[in-house]
């Protein structure tokens, strides 16, 4: 059994089951629900999710804010675990667990077939995802440090993991995600009132403390083709050409894709042209039509479809003039 957790967010969320409709595997899904409004925003999209999928859990957290440093991945970590520390799904146990946390994502092949197996996972605790792409690149690779990025090979993608759940649950919750191994009470602001001891504990978990101890334990990282992005060379049109449109094959052939939701939502006048070439558009775009119409919305939408018909002109064009130069 394999369960995908998502922390959800109006639009990127519907892409994402969108991506997962017609895939016939056996998993999971589990939605992280932001408390107030944006839980009530996200109703029809839960309701959409439970009418489609085998099984779906959904779940309130105890906080609202998303932003920087919010430690969104710890802190929907340790809920998930202090849900299911005494009990188990009806669908079978947990094993592997996918958590995403912030960005536009979308699926592109087998799960089974793209996920290794609890015994491939062997003792490792988790896979991260590499943040800079290019980083071994025998040309790009020392772009990071020319551009004056801070860039490491070790660095890794915060809001994306794979979990070997036999090995994660059977860590001191306390020492993997509290500063000092204490959670902190938690005061609201607007009604001066003190959250309860189980959700002062899940606002206590901390992104750094719990990567800090994870990078200390057995861990691996996935291999590129299992969450492509737009590296941040590419952002800033530090590659040719030609290697951009490599990158959007890439990006093609990708497990899982994600884009941050801003520039996911720009227009096609603004953004760079390497940066645009990039993306693949149309892996977003034919997937408007599987979401539910109430749950589509039409400026996003045309926006991306602008961006996917204007690079298939843009694509072919090139590809005609490399033909006609001997290049292609």
């Amino acid at each position: 059994m394999i369960d995908i957790v998502i922390l959800t967010e109006e639009i990127n969320t519907e892409f994402t089951l969108a991506s997962l409709l017609k895939n016939d595997e056996n998993f999971r899904i589990h939605l992280f629900n932001r408390r107030g409004l944006l839980i009530e925003n996200m109703e029809p999209t839960i309701k959409w999710a439970m009418a489609n999928f085998r099984e779906v859990h959904s779940y309130q957290t105890p906080y609202s804010f998303k932003g920087k440093n919010s430690d969104r991945m710890a802190r929907v970590l340790s809920q998930f675990r202090e849900h299911w520390k005494d009990k188990q799904p009806p669908g079978g146990p947990i094993e592997r667990v996918i958590v995403h946390t912030k960005g536009c994502r979308i699926f592109n092949g087998d799960i089974g077939k793209n996920i290794p197996t609890v015994s491939q996972m062997g003792d490792r605790v988790v896979y991260f995802s590499r943040k800079h792409q290019y980083f071994d690149h025998k040309f790009y690779g020392n772009y990071y440090k020319i551009l004056g990025l801070e860039a490491k090979k070790e660095d890794h993608e915060v809001d994306f993991m794979l979990v070997n759940w036999k090995r994660f649950k059977t860590i001191n919750p306390h020492q993997l995600f509290l500063k000092d191994g204490k959670a902190s009470p938690y005061q609201i602001p607007a009604s001066g009132e003190f959250v309860s001891d189980r959700d002062a504990y899940i606002l206590s978990a901390n992104n750094d403390e719990m990567f800090k101890y994870l990078k200390e334990s057995n861990h691996g990282y996935m291999p590129m083709y299992f969450d492509m992005n737009v590296d941040e060379l590419i952002k800033k049109e530090s590659i040719g050409p030609k290697d951009t449109i490599n990158h959007n094959i890439m990006m093609r052939k990708a497990f899982s894709l994600s884009m941050d939701t801003a520039e996911l939502f720009l227009g096609y006048h603004e953004l760079p042209t390497l940066f645009y070439m990039a993306v693949p558009w149309d892996m977003w775009s034919n997937l408007i039509d599987e979401i539910p119409l109430n749950l589509r919305r039409e400026g996003v939408n045309e926006r991306i479809l602008q961006k996917a018909d204007k690079q298939k002109k843009y694509l072919r064009k090139i590809v005609e003039a490399g033909y006609l130069l001997g290049k292609i």
